[in-house]
């Protein structure tokens, strides 16, 4: 569904309409500012109770992970992101020898070291493609 067109507000009709018109242009002509909750994750349900709020979204200074986005399901708030506090996962290096090839074979008998690094290329190259998701979304660093 495409955003709806919104209709600007007439200031000047009436004495108390001026104030609307800034709130009005502050809230849909910028960015869309998030309610920030001022408890944190501990009494966010008991403040906002998550079925009144389904698909809402709120800031929450969680204690553990900072600032950080709660989007209601409707049932429960759910911890989307955090912008203060990410976690840093570290590049794992391929130093097996073996080559990837989007498989995991099994591996059965003696002598098959060679299947054993490709299955082990394949692991790393799938979590290198994982960890540059997270990075890109921002979800680590």
């Amino acid at each position: 569904m495409a955003r709806p067109t919104k209709n600007d507000i007439d200031s000047g009709i009436q004495s108390w309409d001026g104030k609307i018109d800034d709130n009005d242009e502050a809230l849909f002509n910028a960015p869309m500012p998030i309610h920030e909750h001022t408890g944190d994750e501990s009494d966010l349900a008991s403040t906002f109770a998550a079925a009144a709020y389904d698909r809402c979204a709120v800031w929450v200074d969680d204690t553990t992970y900072g600032w950080t986005l709660f989007v209601s399901t409707g049932s429960a708030w759910v911890r989307m992101l955090s912008v203060g506090s990410r976690p840093t996962v570290v590049d794992l290096t391929n130093s097996t020898g073996g080559t990837g090839n989007d498989t995991v074979a099994a591996v059965s008998g003696s002598g098959d070291d060679a299947t054993i690094n490709d299955n082990f290329s394949d692991v790393i190259d799938k979590i290198a493609e994982i960890t540059s998701a997270l990075r890109d979304h921002g979800l680590i660093q």
